[in-house]
């Protein structure tokens, strides 16, 4: 019979122990003495909570500034979640000879960062993806940008959503690299490449080719291609005026021919990759 009495108490047991393991908010009391406890050992993502326990006002403040509660009255509280792993300690603003520390164990702060498409066309854009390891909603996260040839700036800051996700639309006018950074971590860089605009028309017999970017590209050329049953092939080399803009005049057999425009690497310039028109189709 005592075997069995045993059995619920044991079984209780390991319930209360689970319901403390897997416990995300740990409670300090705050007294007219300092603090109970007054070292804290928490996980990434956990949360801890001040509680006033005592007769006159406290105010908890970081040390490095990184999170401070309001003005605590007798029995009011404060919570402050820990997002990455370090000790962090704290003092009370009201009695300076007061402090605390919290340990936040776990993996060091990570975040990742990828686009959604690696180039663009000059005037389009992309989206850039990532996520906090934290895995937390509301998460502060700001991304850089390094446009070629100059230095890096702070462009945008948004909140993380659930599981931690993040977004940033963005339109780079020329090849930027961007970064974000979450707290004390920064991402991987990735590079957005941008190809300049090029614009393809036709009039009767006179075809128009425009090149657009930050650029200006009187003196460069193009190629007009012209697809054949193995592929692309370039037939005429096309000069572009002080506008960036040519006319010209083009022969072609009979029947259907597809034509396009290709600007080489080499004459989009330093911060562009080559660009491409779209194809026209002429019947004749």
């Amino acid at each position: 019979m005592k075997r069995l009495l045993m059995l619920p108490i044991a079984v209780l047991a390991a319930v209360l122990v689970a319901v403390t393991a897997g416990a995300a908010t740990q409670t300090v009391q705050v007294t007219k003495n300092g603090f109970t406890p007054q070292s804290a050992t928490v996980n990434v993502g956990d949360t801890v909570t001040w509680h006033n326990a005592d007769t006159a006002d406290h105010q908890i403040v970081a040390d490095d500034g990184s999170f401070a509660s309001p003005v605590l009255q007798p029995d009011q509280s404060y919570s402050h979640t820990f997002t990455s792993a370090g000790t962090e300690r704290y003092h009370d603003a009201f009695v300076k000879t007061h402090s605390g520390s919290v340990t936040v164990t776990g993996p060091a702060p990570a975040l990742t960062l990828s686009p959604g498409r690696a180039t663009v066309v000059y005037g389009g854009g992309t989206t850039l993806f990532g996520s906090v390891s934290s895995n937390l909603a509301s998460e502060p996260v700001t991304l850089t940008a390094q446009a070629y040839g100059k230095s890096a700036q702070s462009i945008d800051q948004v909140t993380t959503t659930s599981n931690g996700d993040y977004r940033f639309s963005v339109t780079p006018t020329i090849q930027t690299i961007y970064q974000s950074h979450w707290g004390t971590a920064d991402s991987r860089t990735v590079t957005v490449d941008v190809a300049p605009r090029i614009g393809f028309g036709r009039s009767g017999r006179v075809y128009i080719v425009t090149a657009t970017s930050d650029l200006s590209y009187g003196g460069h050329f193009v190629w007009v291609q012209r697809h054949f049953g193995f592929g692309w092939k370039s037939i005429k080399r096309v000069f572009l005026g002080a506008n960036s803009r040519a006319v010209f005049g083009l022969r072609v057999p009979r029947g259907r021919t597809y034509l396009r425009i290709v600007m080489p690497a080499g004459q989009a310039g330093g911060g562009y990759v080559a660009g491409l028109s779209r194809t026209i189709v002429v019947h004749r």
